[in-house]
């Protein structure tokens, strides 16, 4: 179990901060390990919340003081924050499955490699920052967020798809990527603390040190992959992770038959 922890750890840091999909990998990884751990998002969740906060602490606070920017990255929390609230436990019993990852992955793999690809033919060189997107701009990346509460999307994946969409250059649209999720992955957190406090059974299970050591990793991961996703390498990630993703959706839905 201890090796185990350890492992989600480090997928979800690097899954969460390269779209190819965290919730997607760790289902998988809990699949083929049959770990069932009531309130182990908790321990996941909230390195990759602190390393955002880390990462993006000054955006944060110059986003506080801009009434026009917090209002654009509010309305592009809103859709995923509702639909997660209200119907989040509902589309886990649909759709939390090897296969449904599978599928996702290749699909989502496959629309994310030709946008990277082919980003300089139809777009040019656009230098649009997500400051100046408009709040209806900002609602459309929100709603394309929601998409990401279905397994094998990954959330990082599609708004920076989203935000390329909407004018945005590649690591403008990944950094807007980030600072909308993180009150999405810090809630994430918050419920599977609940869930810790009212059945889960991981501090029965797994040291408070190993707890600890393993969250300090997956810090220092997603800084390192928020770093790297945000960088002016943004394209070649995406050109490389819809590559993996084709690869892995494919490995996934043969394994199943």
């Amino acid at each position: 179990m201890i090796f185990a922890y350890y492992l989600l750890n480090i997928i979800q840091a690097v899954a969460e901060f390269l779209p190819i999909s965290s919730s997607g990998h760790l289902i998988i990884t809990e699949w083929l390990y049959g770990i069932s751990e009531h309130g182990l998002e908790a321990f996941l969740h909230l390195p990759t919340a602190l390393a955002i906060f880390l990462v993006f602490f000054s955006t944060f606070i110059a986003i506080l003081k801009d009434k026009k920017t917090w209002t654009i990255l509010l309305v592009a929390i809103i859709p995923a924050g509702i639909v997660g609230l209200l119907w989040g436990d509902a589309l886990d019993a649909i759709f939390y499955s090897p296969i449904v990852v599978g599928i996702n992955q290749i699909f989502w793999g496959g629309i994310m490699w030709w946008t990277a690809m082919n980003y300089h033919k139809h777009t040019g060189e656009i230098k649009t920052t997500w400051k100046h997107l408009t709040w209806v701009q900002g609602l459309k990346i929100g709603f394309a967020q929601v998409l990401a509460l279905i397994p094998g999307t990954s959330r990082s994946g599609i708004t920076t798809l989203a935000g390329i969409w909407q004018g945005l250059n590649p690591s403008q649209s990944a950094t807007f990527s980030f600072l909308s999720g993180f009150p999405l992955i810090a809630a994430a957190s918050a419920v599977g603390f609940l869930k810790l406090a009212k059945e889960g059974n991981i501090l029965s299970t797994l040291p408070v040190t190993t707890l600890l050591l393993g969250m300090g990793l997956s810090v220092v991961l997603s800084i390192v992959f928020a770093k790297l996703f945000t960088s002016k390498h943004t394209l070649t990630v995406m050109k490389v992770s819809g590559i993996y993703r084709l690869i892995l959706g494919f490995l996934i839905l043969v394994w199943l038959t």
